[in-house]
């Protein structure tokens, strides 16, 4: 299977821009050693994401980079709060990976997407830069998700070194439109309605039939250690026995 935004770029490079001057981007000078990754805001980002993304929403996103050649914007990252929402082992979902010393001072990359006429290695070179803006930041380590519902099994995690922990199960309901698109995940939810839960989701999209609600699939879970050598050493005493083989693509 496809990724998702593998076929989304596919079909994107077949299409015609319907501009009186053709397709811009054939013009352009994709060498990546030219490229340039830079700080965005909320609304440029927004932009890439919503027309390649899976999940077609831009989460609780704080931080934003994107890449660029020629001054057009080819792909874009996005950095927010953890999905992970328990708070045992050491008071914080991820003391267990990295120890509880260093668990508050992580992050997630949220979102990310490449346009599909950028440079094949776009995806790598823009990740690998957004991890050292947030090492910048004082970010001692990043967590990222595949989701296998999408066709992900995380080859750009791969590609830039992270560690991958497996399948994160959850018992978390989104709300989905019945045309498969997310509604709002849970958490969202709960900041705006003030409930979540099966039963009161259902209460709730009863009488609404354009909505749904989804038990979350479980997803790839990876992890890059940042910081000082030092801290990267004490993390990875905590980490080892955690770290799996990488998925492969059937």
């Amino acid at each position: 299977m496809k990724a998702h935004q593998r076929i989304i770029r596919e079909k994107k490079s077949t299409e015609q821009s319907g501009d009186l001057f053709g397709n811009y981007w054939e013009s352009l000078d994709v060498d990546i050693t030219k490229s340039e990754v830079r700080a965005i805001d909320y609304k440029t980002a927004k932009k890439i994401i919503l027309e390649y993304e899976w999940l077609g929403t831009m989460g609780t996103t704080q931080f934003h980079y994107g890449l660029y050649f020629d001054g057009n914007l080819a792909g874009v990252t996005c950095f927010g709060y953890f999905q992970a929402m328990n708070t045992n082992s050491g008071g914080h979902p991820y003391a267990p990976y990295v120890g509880v010393e260093h668990a508050k001072n992580g992050i997630q990359l949220s979102r990310g997407a490449c346009v599909h006429w950028a440079h094949e290695h776009s995806g790598s070179k823009l990740i690998s830069q957004s991890l050292k803006f947030m090492n910048e930041k004082g970010y001692k380590y990043a967590i990222a998700f595949s989701d296998p519902e999408a066709g992900e099994i995380g080859t750009l995690y791969q590609a830039t070194n992270w560690y991958y922990l497996g399948f994160a199960k959850s018992n978390h309901y989104d709300v989905y439109t019945t045309t498969g698109q997310l509604y709002m995940n849970d958490r969202d939810f709960h900041k705006k309605h003030g409930f979540s839960g099966k039963e009161k989701l259902d209460a709730w999209v009863k009488d609404k039939p354009h909505l749904c609600i989804r038990l979350r699939k479980a997803k790839g879970r990876y992890i890059f250690l940042m910081g000082t050598k030092k801290d990267r050493k004490e993390m990875w005493k905590v980490l080892q026995h955690k770290v799996k083989p990488y998925p492969k693509r059937v």
